[in-house]
């Protein structure tokens, strides 16, 4: 049963150029009316599931949108509608996604009051014109004051999100990116090759004419990252994202190595025994579901053990720390017919490069890396 929890909150002042996330504008009187429905949403949930409050909580993580958005008021009262009815002195970390036009001063106190101990701000480029270029709020020094507010609040654990690939972006403004990066203290960076979401004001302009880098000029820019992060003391633990020794982000680790993991709001997964669900994205549809004490509407499915297993331990594959089938096979006895066809199979991939065995684990090497979703394929 999940102890990690995820919190969405769809609110933003706006809307990034490549963002795919469910996130909307909403009114004040909407936003206030959110700040109680996660943790009634985790009552419903609760009826039907009681197991769910057997197990420590051990990680939270907030996304969005933007969490802030719900003032610093609004966040005091989620906080304390959950911690009523989940133990939150057993939390080891608590993560809060924070946008530099949110970085306040009284934001961080706020947070730092209730518990959280992580914080995670979206920053994606320093170079003024490319934040403006693909829709952000913010500008280059924004950023780094955000950075600066939360270490001085006492945030050790800060880290930030870039983005690789990004129109406009030279080798060289990139290698500008990552030094000033580096520069911040920072335990933590995310490094997304940037992709093009449908729907999104991106593949409109994609559309338009907008040129974006090649796969070639992506990938360089990957690597460029790897090299410049490695150097500074970070290691690459999983595919997109860096760390130095012990600032791991362990609610997304938690989800990478196949355990529970509960989502609470509209667009929220979760992954509870042998059932996946993801929430629905209609806000409006939520409320009124919420309100009225049944669960969200939601996509579910329901896996055999075989599919249950499979799904728990292939994406440990992004992971630099990669598998051990027999391990794996122990844990998910579903797996037993599965382990041979596998060995082979990312035995047949180290003449490619693509693979490496060290040890009793199978891992991704860089070339792997790269071609990663094709590997999963290649298993299921």
């Amino acid at each position: 049963m999940p102890s990690h929890l995820y919190i969405h909150v769809p609110f933003c002042d706006g809307k990034c150029h490549y963002c795919g996330f469910f996130s909307v504008v909403a009114a004040p009187s909407v936003i206030e009316l959110y700040n109680t429905l996660p943790a009634r949403e985790y009552d419903c949930r609760l009826t039907r599931l009681p197991e769910l409050g057997k197990v420590p909580l051990r990680t939270l993580y907030m996304g969005g949108g933007t969490p802030a958005m719900l003032g610093n008021d609004g966040l005091k009262r989620l906080a304390d509608a959950l911690s009523k009815r989940l133990p939150f002195d057993t939390l080891e970390e608590w993560t809060v996604e924070v946008t530099p036009t949110s970085a306040s001063v009284a934001l961080f106190a706020t947070l730092a009051t209730i518990g959280v101990n992580r914080i995670s701000i979206g920053v994606q480029s320093f170079d003024d014109t490319i934040l403006s270029r693909i829709g952000r709020r913010h500008d280059a020094q924004a950023a780094i004051t955000a950075v600066k507010r939360a270490q001085d609040a006492g945030f050790v654990n800060t880290g930030i999100d870039l983005i690789a690939g990004l129109p406009g972006v030279t080798p060289t403004l990139w290698s500008e990116t990552l030094e000033r990066a580096i520069s911040l203290s920072l335990t933590h960076l995310s490094v997304y090759a940037l992709i093009v979401e449908s729907g999104t004001p991106l593949a409109r302009q994609v559309e338009d004419g907008l040129e974006l880098p090649g796969d070639d000029d992506q990938l360089a820019a990957l690597a460029q990252a790897e090299t410049a992060l490695g150097e500074a003391g970070f290691a690459r633990y999983e595919i997109s994202n860096y760390a130095l020794p012990g600032f791991e982000c362990r609610h997304n680790l938690a989800v990478w190595r196949g355990h529970d993991f509960l989502g609470l709001g509209p667009s929220a997964a979760s992954r509870v025994g042998r059932m996946r669900w993801t929430n629905s994205e209609d806000l409006e549809e939520y409320i009124h579901a919420v309100k009225h004490d049944a669960p969200p509407p939601a996509d579910s499915t329901a896996l055999d053990a075989v599919e249950d297993a499979e799904e728990r331990v292939i994406f440990a594959l992004r992971l630099s720390e990669g598998i051990d089938l027999a391990a794996e096979a122990s844990r998910f006895p579903a797996l037993a017919g599965k382990v041979g066809v596998w060995e082979q199979r990312l035995a047949d991939l180290v003449v490619h490069g693509i693979t490496e065995r060290v040890g009793d684990r199978w891992r991704l090497t860089a070339r792997g890396r790269e071609v990663c979703d094709a590997v999963l394929r290649e298993l299921v």
